[in-house]
């Protein structure tokens, strides 16, 4: 795996690898993740295969909330709490697959930007394993794995955030599928 750092040619290189079908870790506002295009059928296998997980419904990353529109379908509440939460720790859940997001962290909205496609934005670890914060953990844990991803783009020391809440908006109820960061409760 090919350790890079955050420079404008850093994050270019990575956007060849992701526009190639590539997997990468890159930093999230929440810790390090691991993906890649999000409806790519090869990225979602390798994943699954790196993560040792089967559970195929996955948090995406989107640069903004034109591009979350322009790939997903919101109605106008979720809208609206995107426009307020965004850029944030806030998911929503678009359809049975994938909740989508905002992040704060620039170099994840950057990285969906250049590649034009939200990303899968799973935890760089082993499912149920601690959430990674510091690089150096992260290339420990790969340090011996067969299955890695191409290429960790190291932006340092993460602070240590909580998830992102994920919510589900339903004609007007918020149901909240994952309690994070951003506090909410059902509305009807």
């Amino acid at each position: 795996m090919e350790i890079v750092k955050t420079s404008a040619s850093d994050i270019r290189q990575a956007v060849k690898i992701l526009k190639t079908g590539g997997v990468i870790i890159f930093p999230t506002d929440t810790a390090y993740a691991i993906g890649g295009i999000f409806n790519s059928p090869n990225v979602i296998k390798q994943v699954l295969e790196i993560k040792k997980r089967t559970d195929q419904k996955f948090t995406v990353v989107a640069s903004d909330l034109s591009q979350v529109k322009k790939f997903f379908k919101l109605n106008q509440q979720a809208l609206e709490l995107g426009g307020k939460y965004w850029p944030g720790p806030l998911s929503i859940a678009v359809g049975n697959k994938y909740a989508v997001r905002v992040p704060a962290n620039k170099v994840a909205r950057r990285l969906a930007k250049l590649a034009a496609t939200p990303l899968i934005a799973s935890s760089a670890n082993i499912s149920g394993s601690k959430t990674l914060y510091d690089p150096r953990k992260v290339l420990d844990w790969f340090k011996d794995k067969k299955n890695q991803p191409e290429l960790m783009i190291d932006a340092g020391q993460l602070k240590a955030n909580p998830v992102s809440t994920i919510i589900a908006v339903k004609k007007d109820k918020i149901l909240v599928l994952r309690s994070g960061q951003i506090k909410l409760s059902a509305k009807t």
